[in-house]
Protein backbone atom coordinates (compact mmCIF):
# COMPACT_ATOMS: atom_id res chain seq x y z
CA UNK A 1 0.00 0.00 0.00
CA UNK A 2 2.96 2.46 0.65
CA UNK A 3 4.25 1.91 -2.49
CA UNK A 4 0.58 2.90 -4.16
CA UNK A 5 0.92 5.69 -2.19
CA UNK A 6 4.25 6.63 -3.05
CA UNK A 7 3.48 6.27 -7.08
CA UNK A 8 0.84 8.13 -6.79
CA UNK A 9 2.19 11.11 -5.25
CA UNK A 10 4.78 11.09 -7.96
CA UNK A 11 2.32 11.32 -10.29
CA UNK A 12 0.99 14.46 -8.68
CA UNK A 13 4.11 16.33 -8.35
CA UNK A 14 4.10 15.51 -12.83
CA UNK A 15 1.19 16.91 -13.09
CA UNK A 16 2.44 20.06 -11.10
CA UNK A 17 5.52 20.27 -13.57
CA UNK A 18 3.73 19.80 -16.70
CA UNK A 19 1.45 22.94 -15.68
CA UNK A 20 4.39 24.81 -14.41
CA UNK A 21 6.19 23.95 -17.76
CA UNK A 22 3.93 24.69 -19.96
CA UNK A 23 4.61 28.52 -20.98
CA UNK A 24 8.22 28.02 -20.68
CA UNK A 25 7.44 24.75 -23.30
CA UNK A 26 6.77 27.46 -26.16
CA UNK A 27 9.93 29.65 -25.66
CA UNK A 28 12.63 27.33 -25.40
CA UNK A 29 13.37 23.95 -26.89
CA UNK A 30 13.52 20.37 -25.38
CA UNK A 31 16.74 20.40 -24.93
CA UNK A 32 17.19 24.43 -23.55
CA UNK A 33 14.36 23.69 -21.24
CA UNK A 34 15.34 20.41 -20.14
CA UNK A 35 19.38 21.23 -19.39
CA UNK A 36 18.85 23.63 -16.31
CA UNK A 37 15.88 21.28 -15.25
CA UNK A 38 17.63 18.50 -14.97
CA UNK A 39 20.47 20.08 -12.97
CA UNK A 40 18.92 21.57 -10.62
CA UNK A 41 16.73 18.94 -9.80
CA UNK A 42 19.50 16.45 -9.58
CA UNK A 43 21.97 18.88 -7.87
CA UNK A 44 19.20 19.37 -5.30
CA UNK A 45 19.41 15.19 -4.49
CA UNK A 46 23.01 15.16 -4.58
CA UNK A 47 22.93 18.05 -1.64
CA UNK A 48 20.41 15.58 0.35
CA UNK A 49 22.11 13.00 0.09
CA UNK A 50 24.76 14.89 1.81
CA UNK A 51 22.77 16.34 4.44
CA UNK A 52 21.26 13.03 5.44
CA UNK A 53 24.63 11.27 5.26
CA UNK A 54 23.87 8.56 3.13
CA UNK A 55 27.25 8.96 0.93
CA UNK A 56 28.17 5.17 1.60
CA UNK A 57 25.58 4.49 -0.37
CA UNK A 58 27.53 5.51 -3.80
CA UNK A 59 29.77 2.67 -2.97
CA UNK A 60 26.76 0.11 -3.64
CA UNK A 61 27.19 1.24 -7.79
CA UNK A 62 28.49 -1.24 -9.79
CA UNK A 63 29.35 -0.85 -13.13
CA UNK A 64 26.52 -2.65 -14.56
CA UNK A 65 24.03 -0.97 -12.08
CA UNK A 66 25.19 2.30 -13.44
CA UNK A 67 25.16 1.37 -17.08
CA UNK A 68 21.84 0.33 -16.78
CA UNK A 69 20.90 3.67 -14.47
CA UNK A 70 22.41 6.21 -17.26
CA UNK A 71 20.95 4.38 -19.95
CA UNK A 72 17.74 4.40 -18.53
CA UNK A 73 17.64 8.21 -17.94
CA UNK A 74 18.83 8.77 -21.31
CA UNK A 75 16.76 7.10 -23.22
CA UNK A 76 13.70 7.69 -20.91
CA UNK A 77 14.82 11.99 -19.93
CA UNK A 78 16.51 12.75 -22.67
CA UNK A 79 15.20 10.76 -26.28
CA UNK A 80 11.41 10.02 -24.70
CA UNK A 81 11.05 13.59 -23.03
CA UNK A 82 12.23 14.94 -25.96
CA UNK A 83 10.39 13.43 -28.49
CA UNK A 84 7.47 13.94 -26.18
CA UNK A 85 7.97 17.89 -25.77
CA UNK A 86 8.26 18.08 -30.16
CA UNK A 87 5.11 16.14 -30.56
CA UNK A 88 3.38 18.62 -28.31
CA UNK A 89 4.01 21.28 -30.04
CA UNK A 90 2.32 18.91 -33.48
CA UNK A 91 -1.05 17.39 -31.64
CA UNK A 92 -1.25 19.20 -28.65
CA UNK A 93 -1.85 17.64 -25.02
CA UNK A 94 -4.91 16.55 -25.90
CA UNK A 95 -3.70 13.73 -28.13
CA UNK A 96 0.04 13.57 -27.59
CA UNK A 97 -0.19 12.66 -23.32
CA UNK A 98 -2.34 9.80 -24.09
CA UNK A 99 -0.60 8.40 -26.83
CA UNK A 100 2.68 8.76 -25.01
CA UNK A 101 0.64 7.14 -21.63
CA UNK A 102 0.68 3.87 -23.39
CA UNK A 103 3.80 3.13 -21.76
CA UNK A 104 2.56 0.83 -19.47
CA UNK A 105 1.29 -1.39 -21.38
CA UNK A 106 5.05 -2.23 -22.79
CA UNK A 107 6.60 -2.07 -19.67
CA UNK A 108 3.95 -4.93 -18.85
CA UNK A 109 5.11 -6.82 -22.25
CA UNK A 110 9.22 -6.01 -21.49
CA UNK A 111 8.54 -6.87 -17.82
CA UNK A 112 6.85 -10.20 -18.72
CA UNK A 113 9.36 -10.93 -21.38
CA UNK A 114 12.91 -9.80 -20.07
CA UNK A 115 12.59 -9.14 -16.77
CA UNK A 116 10.49 -12.28 -15.84
CA UNK A 117 7.72 -10.51 -14.02
CA UNK A 118 5.01 -12.13 -12.36
CA UNK A 119 1.20 -10.13 -14.35
CA UNK A 120 -1.72 -11.04 -12.85
CA UNK A 121 -5.27 -10.67 -14.28
CA UNK A 122 -5.84 -7.66 -11.61
CA UNK A 123 -2.63 -5.51 -13.13
CA UNK A 124 -4.27 -6.69 -16.51
CA UNK A 125 -7.30 -5.53 -15.79
CA UNK A 126 -5.97 -2.13 -13.84
CA UNK A 127 -3.91 -1.43 -16.74
CA UNK A 128 -6.31 -1.05 -18.94
CA UNK A 129 -8.64 0.68 -17.06
CA UNK A 130 -6.19 3.44 -16.32
CA UNK A 131 -5.14 4.03 -19.80
CA UNK A 132 -9.15 4.05 -20.45
CA UNK A 133 -9.28 6.99 -18.12
CA UNK A 134 -6.49 8.70 -18.96
CA UNK A 135 -7.92 8.44 -22.77
CA UNK A 136 -11.36 10.03 -21.34
CA UNK A 137 -9.47 13.14 -19.13
CA UNK A 138 -7.35 13.68 -21.74
CA UNK A 139 -9.94 13.92 -25.01
CA UNK A 140 -10.84 17.50 -25.94
CA UNK A 141 -14.40 18.60 -25.09
CA UNK A 142 -17.04 18.10 -28.13
CA UNK A 143 -16.99 21.72 -29.21
CA UNK A 144 -13.24 21.40 -29.78
CA UNK A 145 -13.33 17.51 -31.42
CA UNK A 146 -13.11 19.07 -34.77
CA UNK A 147 -10.68 21.72 -33.93
CA UNK A 148 -8.40 19.48 -32.26
CA UNK A 149 -8.88 16.60 -35.36
CA UNK A 150 -7.50 19.68 -37.79
CA UNK A 151 -4.32 19.64 -35.83
CA UNK A 152 -3.79 16.20 -35.75
CA UNK A 153 -0.20 14.98 -38.07
CA UNK A 154 1.41 11.54 -38.79
CA UNK A 155 4.22 12.71 -37.80
CA UNK A 156 3.04 14.43 -33.90
CA UNK A 157 1.49 10.66 -33.52
CA UNK A 158 4.68 8.82 -34.47
CA UNK A 159 6.78 11.33 -31.97
CA UNK A 160 4.46 10.71 -29.06
CA UNK A 161 4.33 6.59 -29.63
CA UNK A 162 8.20 6.90 -30.02
CA UNK A 163 8.27 8.64 -26.46
CA UNK A 164 5.47 6.05 -24.88
CA UNK A 165 8.15 3.16 -26.52
CA UNK A 166 11.64 5.26 -24.89
CA UNK A 167 9.63 5.24 -21.44
CA UNK A 168 8.85 1.44 -21.59
CA UNK A 169 12.39 0.14 -22.34
CA UNK A 170 13.95 3.33 -19.55
CA UNK A 171 11.36 1.43 -17.22
CA UNK A 172 13.03 -1.84 -17.79
CA UNK A 173 16.75 -0.77 -17.48
CA UNK A 174 15.76 1.42 -14.78
CA UNK A 175 13.79 -1.86 -12.77
CA UNK A 176 17.48 -4.26 -13.48
CA UNK A 177 20.16 -1.70 -12.07
CA UNK A 178 17.87 0.04 -8.80
CA UNK A 179 17.89 -3.42 -6.78
CA UNK A 180 19.74 -2.86 -3.76
CA UNK A 181 20.33 1.39 -4.16
CA UNK A 182 19.01 4.24 -2.57
CA UNK A 183 16.32 6.23 -4.67
CA UNK A 184 17.76 9.77 -3.36
CA UNK A 185 21.35 8.38 -4.05
CA UNK A 186 20.49 7.55 -7.30
CA UNK A 187 18.28 10.33 -7.85
CA UNK A 188 21.51 12.67 -7.63
CA UNK A 189 23.51 10.81 -10.26
CA UNK A 190 21.33 10.18 -13.05
CA UNK A 191 19.77 13.60 -13.29
CA UNK A 192 23.21 15.12 -13.77
CA UNK A 193 24.22 12.72 -16.18
CA UNK A 194 21.39 13.66 -18.46
CA UNK A 195 22.12 17.09 -17.74
CA UNK A 196 25.95 17.09 -18.48
CA UNK A 197 24.20 15.34 -22.18
CA UNK A 198 22.03 17.77 -22.70
CA UNK A 199 24.09 20.69 -21.89
CA UNK A 200 26.51 19.49 -24.68
CA UNK A 201 23.77 19.38 -26.70
CA UNK A 202 23.16 23.32 -25.73
CA UNK A 203 26.15 23.83 -26.58
CA UNK A 204 26.14 22.58 -30.13
CA UNK A 205 22.96 24.02 -31.06
CA UNK A 206 24.06 27.40 -29.69
CA UNK A 207 20.95 28.24 -28.11
CA UNK A 208 22.28 28.80 -24.66
CA UNK A 209 21.45 32.31 -25.18
CA UNK A 210 18.00 31.99 -24.53
CA UNK A 211 17.76 31.18 -21.22
CA UNK A 212 19.18 34.53 -20.37
CA UNK A 213 16.10 35.96 -22.43
CA UNK A 214 13.94 34.57 -19.47
CA UNK A 215 12.35 37.22 -16.82
CA UNK A 216 12.84 37.00 -13.25
CA UNK A 217 9.41 35.08 -12.68
CA UNK A 218 10.09 32.76 -15.54
CA UNK A 219 13.43 31.71 -13.95
CA UNK A 220 11.38 31.22 -10.61
CA UNK A 221 8.68 28.93 -12.31
CA UNK A 222 11.64 26.99 -14.10
CA UNK A 223 13.14 26.70 -10.47
CA UNK A 224 10.12 25.65 -9.47
CA UNK A 225 9.30 23.42 -11.70
CA UNK A 226 12.80 21.66 -11.61
CA UNK A 227 13.00 20.61 -7.96
CA UNK A 228 9.02 19.38 -8.04
CA UNK A 229 9.69 17.16 -10.82
CA UNK A 230 13.14 16.33 -11.73
CA UNK A 231 13.80 16.31 -7.87
CA UNK A 232 11.27 15.20 -5.35
CA UNK A 233 9.28 13.63 -8.35
CA UNK A 234 12.58 11.69 -9.23
CA UNK A 235 12.58 10.41 -5.78
CA UNK A 236 9.45 8.95 -5.99
CA UNK A 237 9.34 7.43 -8.91
CA UNK A 238 12.65 5.18 -8.47
CA UNK A 239 11.03 4.40 -4.49
CA UNK A 240 7.85 3.45 -6.46
CA UNK A 241 10.15 1.29 -8.87
CA UNK A 242 12.22 0.06 -5.77
CA UNK A 243 8.61 -0.75 -3.80
CA UNK A 244 6.00 -2.29 -6.95
CA UNK A 245 8.43 -3.05 -9.58
CA UNK A 246 8.41 -1.33 -12.88
CA UNK A 247 5.15 -2.08 -14.46
CA UNK A 248 3.39 -1.58 -11.39
CA UNK A 249 5.37 1.84 -11.36
CA UNK A 250 4.70 2.82 -14.58
CA UNK A 251 0.69 2.38 -14.13
CA UNK A 252 0.77 4.21 -11.49
CA UNK A 253 2.75 7.28 -12.08
CA UNK A 254 0.58 7.83 -15.46
CA UNK A 255 -2.14 8.65 -13.76
CA UNK A 256 -1.11 11.90 -13.49
CA UNK A 257 -3.83 13.51 -15.60
CA UNK A 258 -6.45 12.68 -13.33
CA UNK A 259 -4.42 15.12 -10.36
CA UNK A 260 -3.69 17.38 -13.61
CA UNK A 261 -8.01 17.81 -13.71
CA UNK A 262 -8.33 19.42 -10.21
CA UNK A 263 -5.23 21.73 -10.86
CA UNK A 264 -6.67 22.76 -14.09
CA UNK A 265 -10.39 23.43 -12.36
CA UNK A 266 -8.74 25.31 -9.53
CA UNK A 267 -6.21 27.63 -11.86
CA UNK A 268 -7.29 27.57 -15.23
CA UNK A 269 -10.97 27.49 -14.29
CA UNK A 270 -12.05 24.37 -16.75
CA UNK A 271 -15.27 23.06 -16.21
CA UNK A 272 -15.24 19.39 -15.69
CA UNK A 273 -17.63 17.07 -17.92
CA UNK A 274 -19.35 14.00 -17.65
CA UNK A 275 -16.52 12.27 -19.76
CA UNK A 276 -14.13 13.64 -17.36
CA UNK A 277 -15.85 12.12 -14.49
CA UNK A 278 -16.53 8.66 -16.12
CA UNK A 279 -12.22 8.92 -16.85
CA UNK A 280 -11.51 9.40 -13.33
CA UNK A 281 -14.25 6.74 -11.83
CA UNK A 282 -12.04 4.38 -14.62
CA UNK A 283 -8.60 5.25 -13.45
CA UNK A 284 -9.63 4.90 -9.70
CA UNK A 285 -11.14 1.40 -10.22
CA UNK A 286 -7.75 0.13 -12.02
CA UNK A 287 -5.23 2.01 -9.46
CA UNK A 288 -7.63 -0.20 -7.06
CA UNK A 289 -6.96 -3.35 -9.12
CA UNK A 290 -3.34 -2.31 -9.69
CA UNK A 291 -2.58 -1.95 -5.91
Amino acid sequence: MVGVLVGLLCALTWAVSSVLMKDLARKLDPFTLNAPRSLIGGLSMFLLTLAMGKTAAYQALTPEKIFFLLASICIGGGIGDTFYIYSLARIGVSQAFPLASTYPALTLLFGMFFLHEEVSLGIVGGLVLVLGGIWLISRPPASRAQDAARVIKGSGVALALVASFCWAVSMSLLGAGMKGLDPIMVASVRAPALSLVLWGIVALRRSASTLAKLSRHEWVILIAGALIGWGLGSVLFLTTVVLCGPTRAAILTSTSPLFALPLSVLFLKERVSRTILAGTALTVVGIILVS
